[in-house]
């Protein structure tokens, strides 16, 4: 069995079905990313963003997967997952692609950013699919899920206030630090492969 189908096993048993989707814009302000895996040579990887560097954005430049803020338009929050996949890397989830769960909803910790509730949501890729990146996305890359599972929170992302440099658990990757929610939602999918 390739590293893949065990992932996908693990994923079977383990992963919650997309739940509570509907969008509550007057409750919270509501996001979706979508953690996207796709088989490469038998390995299982998994798609990181690199956000352009843009002015009033508090997660400027930071290592992420797609995602966004739900729009009024959006009939649930796979939806919105699918609307900013599609808009951010040009990959079309509601055309070859497939969601096959959710992880744990997730807010902010920093009380400097915005009230947010984010909804993670695990799709496979499409067969073939072509990336197509967006003025919000500086870059991306396929991460293996093996290798993140091997080196674990082996990096720390490192920020000064003032005379404070306050740290955070980070991945490794082959651009820097994944560290706050996005280490927080691979840690939680990570979780369900143990």
């Amino acid at each position: 069995m390739s590293d893949f189908e065990l992932i996908r096993q693990h994923l079977d048993q383990r992963l919650a079905p997309p739940h509570s989707l509907r969008i509550e814009i007057e409750r919270i302000r509501q996001a979706a990313v979508t953690l996207l895996l796709r088989e490469e040579q038998g390995a299982a990887e998994l798609l990181i963003i690199k956000r352009a560097e843009r002015a009033g954005d508090p997660w400027s430049g930071h290592l992420a997967l797609p995602g966004g803020r739900a729009e009024a338009l959006d009939t649930d929050l796979m939806a919105t997952a699918a609307r900013e996949t599609y808009e951010e890397v040009g990959i079309d989830l509601m055309n070859g692609g497939a969601f096959i769960g959710q992880l744990p909803l997730i807010q902010p910790n920093a009380p400097r950013l915005p009230q947010i509730e984010i909804t993670p949501l695990v799709a496979l890729a499409p067969p073939a699919l072509s990336i197509r990146l967006s003025e919000e996305v500086d870059r991306v890359f396929w991460m293996p899920v093996g290798e993140l599972r091997r080196a674990g929170l082996s990096d720390v992302y490192a920020m000064r206030f003032g005379e404070v440099v306050k740290k955070w658990p980070a991945y490794a990757s082959e651009d820097g630090p994944i560290w706050g929610i996005t280490e927080r939602i691979l840690t939680s999918f990570l979780s369900l492969l143990d």
